[in-house]
């Protein structure tokens, strides 16, 4: 069986990702905005000291599995074997209810336990509460997501983000709002509280679209006549994939959580007061890593496309499709991160003030934004292993990498003079370990083929000529102007169109990488074909 590349399948995934992520992240910024206006710092670092307890349960609960439905899936597919990937699905499904309903019981039965304990703040009790039933949800709805995956639609994700996000920040400000007057730990608790209704939303368009999909589905006969395997069979080989995964997995949530309890610790040992410490947690972790988490989401996309895509390939022993495709990834990642780095770096004040009215989130976002780059590909790169069949590989480089977060934090975070920025510095260096790794693993394993004068040289040319043009303006416009937010969203515009402009003229993005650009993509190329940008 030939695959051919020519539609651009990775791509177009991400890209249908991406937009949906960026549109997600973008209302994350809105609620992060108002949340920080409705609860305050404070309130915003007891929500976020709840949400690494979710996401490290919730890990457990579907980042393996999901994973392995996809890799599995999309390499029965590649076998012509339809039905053994919808049976490996529904095996895969009643894991993920039991595991997830469990999971959601436990969390609420320890909420308290792990406040008192775990996180030595009380108030974050009623948001342990508030979020637990969100798990059991959002177990089922990932499930779906990596059947879709599978099949290498990423349509059906993108939609359930939106929905799941529209929900969850509509009802989170609506609750925290009605329950901030009762206190700070009660209006945290209703912003929590916004997971469940939004998985409700999410998981209920999921299943609309999963049964339109099997309706409109073309059953071959001869894939039916295919013998199914045994329970104990499916189960072997999802776990085979899910434990290593989620092992993986846990890791990052786990260093959230470690962050979440240390870091106001260290904080207190520096000479701060709880609520002081707390606050500066929420400028960290609630505003600062909002930012930063922002232009990752490309390559979060790209991960998700990628297990698949690479595990197609690799099943079909296509060598120099899966080299094409990692290449690929590694620049949209680069092209994306390299930018975005340099632009939080620059702006970081003027950001932190439109966005969440508080200015001392900038100090954090000043480190944290040199290790956008190691972010993304620490993401990519896992992928890649994954779909190489090598899933303990990035999970033991985001252990050591995780390692080092808590020794700098432990260490950086105590000292008066750093503080706060002691824990930006632990989670940058943390990442770029992880990555270093992860590259140095796949180098080793696909040996890809890379242009380095397109993949670095070019963003890096055009990412300094954009730092300069937005330093300019900004600084410009401040000189004539006291309207912070418009200098800013017009620096930003034209660091966009400088950046874009300068690697349409070194012929760094070519017409090939427009077309895979959904809906927009052929109209931009004959636009930019009049002024003859457009190369290749």
């Amino acid at each position: 069986m030939v695959v051919s590349d020519r539609k651009n399948t990775l791509l177009k995934g991400t890209a249908i990702l991406a937009g949906a992520s960026f549109i997600s992240k973008f209302l994350g910024f809105i609620y992060k905005a108002v949340l920080s206006r409705l609860i305050g710092a404070e309130g915003l670092g007891i929500y976020e000291k709840a949400y690494p307890i979710y996401t490290m349960i919730l890990t457990i609960s579907i980042v393996g599995i999901p994973v392995a439905i996809s890799k599995l899936v999309a390499e029965k597919r590649a076998e012509g074997k339809e039905e053994v990937a919808d049976f490996i699905f529904q095996v895969a499904l009643k894991v993920s209810f039991v595991i997830g309903l469990l999971a959601a019981i436990m969390v609420g039965v320890l909420a308290r336990p792990m406040a008192r304990y775990l996180l030595d703040d009380v108030n974050v009790y009623y948001s342990i509460l508030a979020i637990a039933p969100a798990i059991f949800l959002v177990s089922i709805m990932a499930t779906y997501r990596g059947y879709f995956q599978g099949w290498q639609q990423m349509k059906p994700t993108a939609v359930s983000q939106m929905i799941e996000q529209l929900f969850r920040i509509v009802i989170m400000i609506i609750l925290a709002y009605l329950l901030i007057p009762y206190g700070v730990e009660f209006g945290a608790a209703g912003a929590a509280a916004g997971a469940f209704f939004g998985a409700i939303a999410g998981l209920g368009i999921l299943l609309v679209i999963y049964y339109r999909f099997q309706a409109d589905r073309d059953f071959k006969s001869e894939s039916k006549l295919v013998e199914k395997p045994a329970v104990k069979e499916v189960l072997n080989q999802i776990f085979s994939l899910a434990i290593p995964v989620t092992l993986g997995g846990l890791i990052l949530p786990l260093m959230r959580l470690i962050d979440a309890s240390m870091i106001t610790r260290r904080l207190e040992v520096a000479g701060y007061s709880l609520q002081a410490a707390t606050g500066l947690y929420g400028q960290f972790n609630g505003m600062a890593m909002t930012l930063v988490r922002f232009p990752t989401v490309i390559a979060a996309s790209l991960a998700v496309s990628l297990v698949p895509a690479i595990s197609e390939a690799y099943a079909l022993d296509a060598d120099k499709l899966a080299k094409r495709r990692i290449a690929k990834a590694f620049k949209l990642t680069l092209y994306v991160a390299i930018p975005a780095s340099l632009g939080l770096f620059i702006l970081a004040e003027p950001l932190t003030e439109m966005i969440f009215a508080n200015v001392g989130a900038a100090i954090p976002l000043r480190y944290l934004s040199v290790g956008v780059v190691a972010i993304g590909l620490q993401q990519v790169t896992s992928s890649i292993l994954q779909g190489f069949d090598r899933p303990k590989l990035p999970a033991r480089n985001l252990f050591l990498g995780a390692l080092l977060n808590v020794v700098l934090n432990y260490t950086l975070i105590a000292m008066p003079d750093l503080g706060i920025r002691g824990a930006a510095i632990g989670t940058a260096a943390g990442f770029s370990l992880a990555a270093g790794l992860n590259i140095w693993g796949v180098f080793k394993i696909a040996k890809p083929d890379f242009d380095y004068q397109t993949l670095i040289f070019k963003p890096l040319i055009s990412g300094g000529v954009m730092s300069i043009l937005v330093f300019v303006v900004y600084e410009g416009l401040l000189q004539i102007s006291q309207y912070k937010i418009l200098s800013t969203l017009f620096s930003i515009l034209v660091g966009m169109l400088s950046y874009g402009l300068v690697l349409l003229l070194t012929a760094a993005i070519t017409r090939e990488d427009l077309e895979v650009l959904p809906k927009v993509g052929v109209k931009l190329i004959n636009f930019l074909d009049k002024f003859g940008l457009v190369r290749g």
